[in-house]
């Protein structure tokens, strides 16, 4: 019988995302083995798969699970080591500062400006986009438009692309795309905040912090209007 692959995902849950450190640990690893299946079979998700998918919070605020000497977190530091490429386990323990998705409750809420904006359907960039809980929380009265995502990390890049098929994501940093300026209708999500700068030959000059950055290379690539 053949699989029925799924669309572009619907997040239905407005608690997506909640739990303690121990439950975000474990719906992250389950994620990451659904992913893994997925990429070992070289196929796209059913929808029951995507629901696995979308529990993936990812690693902020979870440093005790990197760490060697938390005796409480034993079992879990070695299993994550044993799941996880050396590269790929180097780009979680370095994203525990600022890897924090954005919860169901306020995307909706800033949908609901864009909405009284006036906005119905066209280009929408998401430039740091983690798995894509903007892209998942799209109203249907939006349901028109091109979805654009960047994110950096590969494991949240990788499981954004199985959630959202239809969309057109890069796996790179924000300083490696090259979208034209004046492409998009609307951006929207939540840019990485913190003290630290990226190198962006156009944007060098104005040694801008990464959210400074991030909103000024956005802005530029959005229409007038």
């Amino acid at each position: 019988s053949t699989l029925e692959l799924a669309g572009n995902f619907h997040i239905t849950d407005d608690d997506l995302g909640v739990g303690g450190p121990k439950q975000k640990f474990a719906r992250n690893i389950e994620a990451i083995q659904t992913l893994r299946t997925l990429e070992q079979e070289h196929r796209g998700a059913t929808a029951e798969e995507q629901q696995v998918l979308s529990q993936y919070v990812g690693w902020g605020g979870l440093a005790d699970v990197f760490d060697p000497n938390k005796e409480n977190w034993s079992a879990e530091y070695t299993q994550l080591k044993g799941l996880l490429t050396e590269e790929e386990y180097a780009a979680a323990r370095a994203s525990t500062l600022n890897a924090h998705y954005t919860s169901p409750v306020v995307i909706r809420a800033i949908y609901d400006a864009v909405e009284k904006m006036g906005f119905q359907s066209g280009n929408i960039l998401e430039p740091s986009m983690g798995i894509g809980n903007f892209f998942g929380m799209l109203p249907s009265g939006m349901a028109d438009s091109r979805l654009y995502g960047v994110e950096l990390d590969s494991i949240s890049g990788r499981i954004a692309k199985l959630l959202y098929p239809d969309a057109n994501i890069q796996i790179k940093g924000f300083e490696k795309t090259d979208y034209p300026n004046d492409f998009f209708d609307v951006a929207i999500g939540n840019v990485p905040f913190g003290a630290y700068k990226v190198n962006d030959r156009q944007y060098d000059r104005y040694n801008f912090m990464i959210h400074d950055y991030f909103l000024a290379k956005t802005i530029d690539q959005l229409r007038p209007g």
